[in-house]
Parts: C-alpha cells; sequence; structure tokens
C-alpha cells in the first residue's frame, strides 16, 4: 500500500479554525494548538488537562483538523509535483539535444520519469480511492431511503468452505483478515482508543455538535459481546464461549438440503444467519458514512438482520477515525487479528493515567489447574480421534503440546508435602526447566497451533462429543506389570533418598501410563461443561513464556493451583506502536507524575517527548482544598492501615463527617481505603449513633462491590428531592465510583479522601515489580512506583468534583501525611497551588469548618 509524506509543514490553525463547536478557553485553544504541532511533527506528547476541561473533544477537534488539512496538503503537493516534474522533463529533454555528455542527461531524466510515474501512480489511486467513498455515501443514502426488508426474505449466503475436517490440508486458514494483492493508497488513520465504551460514546456525541461529524469517516470497534446479534451466540453470556461458537457458526455450510431433518438440532449445526454479505456491506457504508457509537452500530445490525461485528471490521480500511477500547490496540494479537496497522498512523490513547497497569495487565496470563486437566483431556481426545489423518510432523506437535500440559499439571500439584503460602516466583526459563520442557521450540508450536487454527478445532471436537456421548465400555485394564513397575521404582526411590535418576524414570513409568490411558479414552468421558474451553487460555501462557526473561516472572501458587504470567517491563509490548506510529498522543485528567511513564515506555525516544500540563477552567476561587492533619479534638489524623481501625481514628472521622454535613450544601463523597474499612466506619458511625445524627441533615449512601448504577441514582434522587439537605456517599478509592464518574454541581459539593491508600506491599506481585525497578531504574525506584500507584488514586477521586466552568467544590484530605512536600508536589497543579494547610497551629479543624461555611455561603 502507497502512501506520501508532503515536504510543505503544516501552519498552526488559529483557536477558531479547529471547528470547536462553542467558545473556546484559552487553555482549550491552547492544548488544541499543541496537539496539532505534536501530529505535525511525529511527536509523543503526553497532556494533562484537568477533568471537565472539554479533553476529549479538544483532542478529537484538533486531530481531526490536523488530518483534513494533512489530506488536502497531499493532494495538493502531489499535483503540484506532477507538474514540477513534467515541466522539468520537458527542459531536460531540450538540453539532451544540445548536450555533449548524452550518458549523463539521460541519467537524470531516467530519475524524473521513475518520479513522475510514481506520482501519477499515487495520483491514480487517489482517484481511485474517491471513486470508493463516492460510491459508499451514495450507496448509504440509498440504503436510509429504502424499506427494509425482513431478513427472511433476503436470503444470500455464501458458499464457504466446511472446516469441519482435520486433514493436514485444511489446518491452513485463521479468522484474521484476509490478504490483498490490490495496490491502494493508505491514507493516515487516527487511533483513538479510551478505557470503555461509554467513554467512546461520549466521544462519538461530542463529534456529531462538530463540523466534522458531517464529513469523517468514523467506526467503533468492539469485541462480539458488544457487537454480536445473534441470539445464540449472546446467551452464552461469556466471552471466551461467545467467540468459539461465533467462529464455528461462521464457518458453517448452508445446509444442502434445508428441508431434512439432520440428526444435530438445527440450532447446533446452522450457519449464522446475520453473515450475508449485501447486508453486512449495506450496514459498513452506513457505518462509514456518519459516526456510530457502539451501541448504535450493534441496533443497527439488528434493525436489518446483519452481523455488526464483522461490518465494523470491513469498515476498518476505509475509516479516517477509528475508537477502540484499549485491548484491541495495545494487544499485537488483536490488532493483527483485526487487520490494525498503526504504521504512519496517529494513536491517540485518551484517560491514561493507568496506562502502565493497563499494559500489564492485558499481556498478564493465568491457567488453573482445573484448566489445565480439562485441555488435557480435550486435547488427548482430539489426537485419538483424528490420529490416522495428521501427518507425522503435526502429531509430533500434538504431543508436544499433551506433553508440557502434563509438566505444567506436575508442577502446580500441591502434594501432600505443601505447605500454606508456598507461592514463589520464577523466571520464565526456570519454569521450562523444571517442567522439563526447555528443549521443545514453543514458538514453533504456537505457530503451528495458531496456523492449524488448533484451539478452535479441539473445542469443536470436545463440543461435538459432548453433544453425542458413547458408552464407556471395553476400556481395557491398565497393564498389571505397568502396576508393579511403578511400585517397585517408587520403592526404589524412597530407599535411595528421591535419586534424581529413579525420579526420571517414575515420571517416564507414569507418563506412559497416563498416555495408556487416555489413549483407550472414549469421548463420553467429556461431561457436558459450558465452561470456555481452556485452549486459548492455555495458548497464551504458553506465549509469555516466549518473551524475554526479564520482562516479566512466572508466580506458582500451587496451594491455589494458579500459574501466573506478571509482566514487569511494559516497554517491549508497546515498542511496536511507538516505532511505528506517525505520533502519540497519551492524554489524562490526572497524569501526575509522568516519570515513570517516560522511563518505562519511552526511555529509547526521549528527543520525540513532550509534555504539557494545563490549569483547569474554573476560576482560582471555585475550589478549596484542604489539608486536614488534625481532628475535631485536636488528634493527629493518621490513617495507616495499623492505626486507622483505632477507636480514636474512628470517632475523630466520625466527628469530621459529622461537622462538616452541617455546613456543606448537596452531596458529600467520602473517599475510604477499602471495602473492609468501608464497614468498619459505617458500623462504627452506627453503634455511636452519629450515622442517626447525620441522617437528620443528609441520607447516607454506602457502597457496595456490586452495581453502581442503582445506588448513584438513588444518591442523585435524595439530592435532587425538595427540602433536602443532600446525601453522603461513602465510598471506596479504586472502586467503581472513584474514576470515569461525574459528580456534577450538587452531586459533588465536597469530595473528602480519607488517608493515603498505599495497595498492599505484601503482594508477591507488587514486590517482584518493585524490585524489578530497583534493579532496573536504580534504587528507590521501586518505593517511588508504590508511592505514584497510591497518589494516582487519590488524584482519580479528586478529579471526581468541579466539571465544568461554573462548578464548585470543597477537597478534603484527611492525614497529615498529606502535607509533605514530596506528596503535594505528586498532586494536580490546579490543586495543590491552591491547598490550605490545615493544622493545629493555625486553627485546627474548627478553622475548616469556619472557612467552608463561608465558602458555600458566597455562592
Amino acid at each position: 500500500m502507497a502512501q506520501y509524506e508532503p515536504q510543505q509543514p503544516l501552519t498552526t490553525p488559529t483557536a477558531q479554525e479547529f471547528g470547536f463547536p462553542y467558545t473556546a478557553y484559552a487553555i482549550q485553544e491552547q492544548l488544541m494548538q499543541d496537539i496539532f504541532q505534536v501530529l505535525e511533527n511525529g511527536k509523543v506528547g503526553i497532556f494533562e488537562s484537568p477533568t471537565g476541561t472539554g479533553k476529549s473533544l479538544t483532542l478529537t477537534c484538533s486531530a481531526l483538523t490536523w488530518l483534513a488539512r494533512h489530506e488536502e496538503l497531499v493532494r495538493s503537493e502531489i499535483l503540484a509535483r506532477i507538474g514540477e516534474v513534467k515541466q522539468e522533463l520537458a527542459t531536460l529533454e531540450e538540453e539532451n539535444q544540445l548536450a555533449r555528455d548524452w550518458l549523463e542527461t539521460q541519467g537524470k531524466s531516467r530519475i524524473q520519469r521513475e518520479e513522475l510515474q510514481k506520482l501519477q501512480h499515487l495520483q491514480n489511486l487517489l482517484d481511485k480511492q474517491d471513486q470508493q467513498l463516492s460510491g459508499i455515501r451514495n450507496r448509504a443514502k440509498a440504503y436510509k431511503k429504502q424499506k427494509r426488508q425482513p431478513l427472511s426474505k433476503q436470503v444470500e449466503l455464501e458458499n464457504d468452505r466446511e472446516s469441519t475436517s482435520d486433514s493436514d490440508s485444511d489446518h491452513e486458514t485463521t479468522d484474521g483478515p484476509q490478504e490483498t494483492t490490490e495496490d491502494r493508497y493508505r491514507p493516515v488513520q487516527i487511533f483513538f482508543c479510551s478505557r470503555t465504551h461509554s467513554q467512546l460514546a461520549q466521544i462519538v456525541t461530542e463529534l456529531r455538535k462538530t463540523p466534522h461529524g458531517q464529513s469523517v469517516r468514523c467506526i467503533s470497534l468492539g469485541s462480539r459481546q458488544q457487537l454480536c446479534g445473534n441470539p445464540q451466540v449472546r446467551s452464552l453470556k461469556q466471552v471466551g464461549l461467545m467467540n468459539e461458537r461465533c467462529l464455528d457458526m461462521a464457518t458453517k455450510k448452508p445446509h444442502p438440503n434445508p428441508s431434512k431433518k439432520s440428526r444435530l438440532t438445527e440450532e447446533v449445526n446452522s450457519r449464522c444467519p446475520l453473515k450475508i454479505t449485501s447486508l453486512m456491506e449495506s450496514l459498513r457504508d452506513l457505518a462509514l458514512s456518519e459516526p456510530l457509537d457502539i451501541e448504535e452500530m450493534a441496533s443497527e445490525g439488528a434493525a436489518c438482520g446483519a452481523c455488526s461485528y464483522y461490518a465494523s471490521r470491513s469498515a476498518l480500511e476505509q475509516a479516517q477515525l477509528i475508537l477502540l477500547p484499549y485491548q484491541l490496540i495495545f494487544q499485537k494479537s488483536a490488532r493483527s487479528q483485526l487487520g490494525i496497522n498503526v504504521k504512519g498512523s496517529i494513536v491517540i490513547i485518551d484517560e491514561a493515567h493507568n496506562l502502565l497497569e493497563s499494559l500489564s495487565q492485558l499481556h498478564g496470563a493465568e491457567i488453573k489447574r482445573q484448566q489445565l486437566e480439562k485441555a488435557k483431556v480435550e486435547i488427548s481426545c482430539y489426537k485419538e480421534y483424528f490420529q490416522k489423518r495428521f501427518s507425522t510432523k503435526n502429531l509430533l506437535k500434538i504431543n508436544q503440546l499433551i506433553f508440557i500440559v502434563r509438566r505444567l499439571l506436575k508442577i502446580v500439584d500441591p502434594g501432600e508435602e505443601t505447605k500454606p503460602n508456598s507461592s514463589r516466583m520464577l523466571r520464565t526459563y526456570e519454569l521450562t526447566a523444571e517442567g522439563d520442557f526447555f528443549n521443545i521450540d514453543l514458538c514453533e508450536l504456537l505457530d503451528f497451533c495458531a496456523r492449524t487454527r488448533l484451539a478452535r478445532k479441539v473445542q469443536g471436537h470436545a463440543a461435538k462429543m459432548q453433544r453425542a456421548p458413547r458408552p464407556n465400555e471395553n476400556l481395557p485394564p491398565v497393564s498389571s506389570a505397568r502396576s508393579v513397575i511403578l511400585q517397585r521404582l517408587a520403592n526404589e526411590q524412597k530407599q535411595n533418598d528421591k535419586s534424581k535418576h529413579l525420579k526420571r524414570k517414575i515420571e517416564e513409568v507414569q507418563d506412559a501410563r497416563e498416555e495408556q490411558l487416555e489413549k483407550h479414552c472414549p469421548p463420553s468421558k467429556l461431561v457436558l461443561d459450558l465452561s470456555p474451553s481452556p485452549m486459548k487460555p492455555l495458548l497464551s501462557f504458553l506465549e509469555t513464556l516466549t518473551s524475554d526473561a526479564q520482562d516479566g516472572r512466572i508466580l506458582l501458587d500451587p496451594q491455589g493451583g494458579i500459574l501466573k504470567y506478571l509482566l514487569l517491563d511494559p516497554a517491549e509490548q508497546f515498542s511496536d506502536i511507538v516505532s511505528e506510529a506517525r505520533a502519540i498522543v497519551i492524554a489524562g485528567g490526572t497524569m501526575h507524575p509522568t516519570q515513570e511513564l517516560k522511563e518505562q515506555l519511552f526511555s529509547s525516544c526521549q528527543g520525540r517527548l513532550v509534555e504539557r500540563f494545563y490549569s483547569h477552567v474554573v476560576p482560582n476561587d471555585a475550589v478549596l482544598p484542604f489539608v486536614v492533619s488534625n481532628g475535631p479534638t485536636g488528634a493527629p489524623l493518621c490513617f495507616k492501615f495499623s492505626e486507622r481501625a483505632t477507636s480514636q481514628m474512628l470517632q475523630e472521622l466520625s466527628m469530621i463527617l459529622q461537622n462538616l454535613c452541617q455546613v456543606i450544601p448537596g452531596g458529600m463523597v467520602c473517599f475510604l481505603p477499602s471495602y473492609e474499612y468501608l464497614d468498619k466506619v459505617y458500623k462504627h458511625l452506627e453503634q455511636s449513633e452519629t450515622l442517626k445524627s447525620i441522617s437528620r441533615r443528609k441520607v447516607v449512601f454506602k457502597e457496595s462491590s456490586g452495581s453502581a448504577e442503582q445506588l448513584l441514582e438513588k444518591y442523585a434522587l435524595a439530592i435532587k428531592e425538595s427540602g433536602s439537605g443532600g446525601a453522603l456517599l461513602l465510598s471506596v478509592v479504586g472502586g467503581k465510583l472513584s474514576e470515569g464518574l461525574n459528580f456534577t454541581d450538587d452531586l459533588g459539593r465536597a469530595v473528602l479522601v480519607v488517608g493515603l491508600p498505599y495497595p498492599n506491599r505484601n503482594s508477591p506481585e507488587l514486590q517482584q515489580k518493585m524490585k524489578h525497578l530497583d534493579e532496573k531504574l536504580g534504587p528507590g525506584s521501586g518505593n517511588e512506583f508504590y508511592e505514584n500507584l497510591c497518589i494516582k488514586a487519590v488524584n482519580q477521586c479528586i478529579g471526581r468534583a468541579v466539571r465544568h466552568i461554573k462548578d464548585y467544590a470543597c477537597v478534603y484530605l484527611l492525614d497529615e501525611r498529606f502535607s509533605s512536600v514530596r506528596i503535594r508536589g505528586k498532586l494536580p497543579e490546579w490543586i495543590s497551588r491552591h491547598i490550605v494547610q490545615a493544622s493545629a497551629e493555625n486553627g485546627g479543624f474548627g478553622a475548616v469548618q469556619a472557612r467552608t461555611a463561608r465558602f458555600f455561603k458566597s455562592r
């Protein structure tokens, strides 16, 4: 695919030229211009724009303005350059007539002719693209006008090849994008990613308000869980099962004789009725002609009877703005499957305050003992069923996979001597050595599994056996001779103090015994099981073992029966995006502190980095933040884990809540370190009758670990009720209410953060991460990371209040440790510069309550 990079730079537009639908504030103007320059110069930009400043809309307008001007410049420059080269060729032809050095002039002419040929080829590709886009717009208009026909009248089934046989020749297809030999122009695309689909849906809503919404080709990508409209698939609920059923139905042949009843039910054996090419193309054209969020895309597919999932994938090639969640762009396998190519593209990462944690989570892997047991049975039965059809090479690969599964089962087996808390950390090569499969080429094995679609085939065979069980008969007895040998070797092992040589012999005999049992294992052993197939988790875990040993560790927990890969260094997983993308924009409302982000992800491109931090749009007097070091009785506030549950700290917190509820109107949100501590606080409020006192003024709500939607609705209704003094919401740092939710206006007139919510330092995962950072970045880096985890969580809580320019609120940081200069330096700049230090020396908590009352009376 061809692409052209203009030689002439773009000038930065004025604030009025970005298509911003409102009168932009100064920081919004500056942010749009800064992003435009980052995109034009191919930089990596880290931007912090406080929550409530229109960050997402500003990102969208600046990026789309740059894209429109870039595409216009490409076309004009190609046309201008074609004219210049033609003129230069004409001049060279005249010089050829008079030149003495004919070879030199012919060489210059040849270079010019080659350049002209390339430019004209690019122009032809652009013209062809324009024709295709014009056709898409015309078909979309016709589709909107026409009356949608019932699905039963639109029968257009493809005669896809059935993929149920297991011959070697059938092991070469995948579900990924089909390669095309057609040469086409590849424009710059913008990949806009965020954590959730609800956040991406807000982008679509804001996009429609701008002039860009009328012309941009925008597509929303998602998983089958969001886009699939087939009731059979959606009823499975779990994403793994949905993927497997969809892939199975998508490759089914239409029944050769629909009137003839099959032995299997139509529901199980039918091809997906939504994969109708003409309808999916119509849906694709509609999606490219007007911005649709993920729910609207699914609704349109359901209305016309087309598959929204595959329609959105087919629209990817022609889209300019692609909205997608983190997992679809950060995982190389997902990009490959969807056909996402970030080379020369723009990557915008919104809500990026937890980017490092998101990368580590997405590239981790976990496999449980139950999954390994099920995988062993499924693969073994699959091998025995189709053994005669396999080539020797393919059979070897399947045997290697079975061997690895057995070894992993031995490693994760707790045994009789396993002690509690016997978990340990291993490097990847230590696990393969301990499992004795270090000599197996895992990359080659995984390539075989991907190329042959082994996971799908094993799962499909297991499902088939579940639907058609066979009687468990004629199972040959295990050789008594083998049992005698096994017992004898076991006795010898005890006598020789567990000799390694004899231990290996015992394992060989045990493997042989297991193999004999599995060889005669009838398919009826596969009992009905609605859990997802363990094949993909197994292959995902094996893939992590091929990564650099320095980048991660394996947590082995025999007691829990878990093997878990922990990614410690996400740089390698993000390196493809850094090296291939034209420019990267990383934005969030609370990006502080950014040092570890730069060190871990962008150490190789420090010259491309641009950092910008912006103030809030609200006036300086709209936010009143306090650091409360002492409680109402004058006692120091220290909510460390060892002290926060003491009767003194619980009593101080109860009095603070009671006193503030008397002077704060509307809603108050109090964030506590954990659900366990929340329960203790609530119980103390009840026992001390403080809850009864607060309830006379405000309705009290308590967050639970379940759904937050109903709780928020009740909270909002209590505040809006006439004559109400508002409500108090007790929540948890890192819970569902601390990120992504807006406590606008009366919903959040005050935010309280109780203590510094440090994570559990005794966690094996956290200890290993801190140790890794100390080794890589120097002593103290682990502690810095540990503290930053805490401060980022605090910053997210603070950002829930003050959502627009007319909003106002108070913020209370309840712990003397917030007085530290180091801690305050990591808070958002628009908070830290206005902080009021409330200590015993300057009036204590009484001064806090008095100043709070004056703040709200002045509103």
